[in-house]
């Protein structure tokens, strides 16, 4: 188990009763775990690596829902609910998972307490994160909103300290360092595409937005690496 997921915390016995039920895989980036609207059939809980939750519209646009870390649990929802998973588990990296069967996954949670209470908060957590990315998208007056915003999350300072790799609209991203004068700089792991899927619109409008917030003076972004200036100047742009 990865040392910061949800189910590190269980005690020893329950650790051992879900060890006993996992199946471990290794998958290239690429592939896909499961799909939006297939029959659940498990649970997959990442060890490593990155997966992007994504759904997609009967036109082919893709939102992207969420960029899953290390330790969370995918299809626990569908799997829980015994319902079709809602969205589409791709790898984005080579991942190490453990793969637990449905029946298997829904008796252990009856008979470990403790894991029913981690289940639980993995749920609401999602909620939150959910509702955040909808007010988000929902809320915001123009896709530069949308993309300030997102940016601005990517901010997000961790146990009050001045690095931050804040993943407050689930999506997750590289580490950053904050500064005294507001500025903020951070690894980006996604393509301008993915960046794109993440607030509902193009990958041209994008780049003409990243261009427009470079001139102003307002970031500054060369390969993975991004600069915000000034995180309040960024604020203000908002709405």
């Amino acid at each position: 188990m990865h040392a910061g997921g949800f189910f590190c915390g269980l005690q020893e016995t329950t650790l051992r009763n879900l060890e006993a039920l996992k199946i471990s895989n290794i998958y290239p980036r690429g592939s896909v775990l499961f799909i939006e609207g297939q029959d659940s059939n498990g649970v997959y809980i990442l060890c490593q690596g990155r997966v992007k939750l994504s759904t997609c519209s009967r036109e082919g646009k893709i939102i992207i829902l969420q960029i899953a870390e290390p330790g969370e649990v995918l299809g626990l929802s569908a799997v829980v609910s015994d319902s079709n998973y809602e969205a589409t588990a791709e790898v984005l990296e080579p991942c190490q998972v453990n793969f637990v069967r449905k029946d298997d996954f829904l008796k252990f949670l009856r008979h470990n307490p403790d894991a029913c209470l981690s289940a639980v908060k993995q749920l609401s957590l999602n909620y939150q994160k959910a509702h955040s990315q909808i007010c988000s998208l929902g809320l915001s007056s123009s896709v530069a909103d949308k993309l300030a915003k997102l940016f601005l999350t990517w901010c997000a300072p961790v146990h009050g300290n001045g690095n931050g790799h804040g993943n407050g609209n689930g999506y997750g991203n590289g580490h950053g360092n904050g500064h005294g004068n507001g500025a903020v700089r951070l690894k980006i792991p996604y393509t301008h595409e993915e960046i794109a899927e993440m607030i509902g619109t193009s990958r041209e409008t994008v780049s003409r937005l990243l261009k427009n917030f470079r001139e102003r003076n307002l970031i500054t972004l060369k390969g993975s690496d991004l600069i915000i200036h000034d995180r309040k100047r960024l604020e203000m742009i908002v709405g």
